[in-house]
């Protein structure tokens, strides 16, 4: 498997209208919008090999803000806090090539690092096109118990193809409706509450901020101990990069 990224026009949601989403929120889901969106998100999707992708991503200009290279309080996080090696996973819950990561590398990744304790995981949460229903998916995803947030985030991977068949036949508000129960959101009146939360928009924003001070425009992208993955994430190369790290024995990252 080739990964491919999902490039992202903006990497800042301030422009994007709290108004809007909003009113989506009340109204959700008609077929013309996911079409629009689908259409949209088709457009963003630029076919290139990780080289071509790193060069882009290295040439933009790294900024000095905390957490851009390490793990900070606030982050979503799985796994031993003193595992030696820390990893950032920036994806989107509308991104298919991060759906195809967490469906086919993932579930390895977690089973043989995390739950181990050589790997802890932040993941930080990108909205890629369509814009709006990644930021209500990620907005139940953070309204749901801690301990449950990436339960929330793998099921919406794995459901990815299936939301957009929903929404595309209109039948998205129920779809979501059962996401959010998944969440622990009782009825469409938690959700809806959920999904205009200024807190979950402020932390979209620092998420994003915290890719663009990277130096990274696409997802999935990867940080680990302090560095940008430059090489495949699939399954094969990637562990053996997370092993030849493990044998040094320590992390550099310090924790918050």
């Amino acid at each position: 498997m080739n990964l491919l990224k999902t490039t992202t026009h903006s990497l800042s949601l301030l422009a994007l209208s709290r108004l809007a989403l909003s009113l989506l929120a009340l109204s959700l889901f008609a077929s013309a919008n996911i079409a629009a969106a689908q259409s949209a998100q088709s457009t963003v999707i630029q076919d290139h090999d990780h080289s071509e992708h790193e060069e882009q991503s290295t040439a933009l200009p790294v900024m000095n803000l905390d957490g851009v290279f390490s793990e900070i309080e606030g982050d979503h996080v799985l796994g031993s806090p003193t595992a030696p090696i820390t990893m950032i996973i920036y994806a989107s819950v509308t991104c298919p090539h991060c759906a195809s990561w967490f469906n086919s590398v993932w579930p390895d990744i977690k089973n043989n690092y995390v739950k181990t304790n050589k790997v802890r995981v932040a993941l930080r949460e990108i909205p890629t096109p369509p814009v709006n229903i990644a930021v209500i998916g990620f907005q139940i995803a953070n309204c749901a118990p801690e301990d449950q947030f990436f339960d929330m985030i793998e099921h919406q991977m794995k459901e990815q193809d299936n939301i957009f068949t929903s929404l595309k036949a209109g039948t998205g508000k129920a779809t979501y409706l059962e996401i959010a129960k998944k969440a622990g959101l009782a009825d469409e009146a938690a959700m809806n509450t959920c999904i205009q939360s200024e807190a979950g928009y402020n932390r979209l924003d620092k998420s994003s901020a915290l890719m663009k001070a990277a130096g990274l425009k696409g997802v999935p992208n990867f940080i680990i101990n302090g560095k940008v993955l430059k090489q495949s994430s699939d399954y094969l190369p990637l562990s053996k990069h997370l092993n030849k790290l493990l044998a040094q024995g320590y992390s550099p990252i310090s924790k918050p």
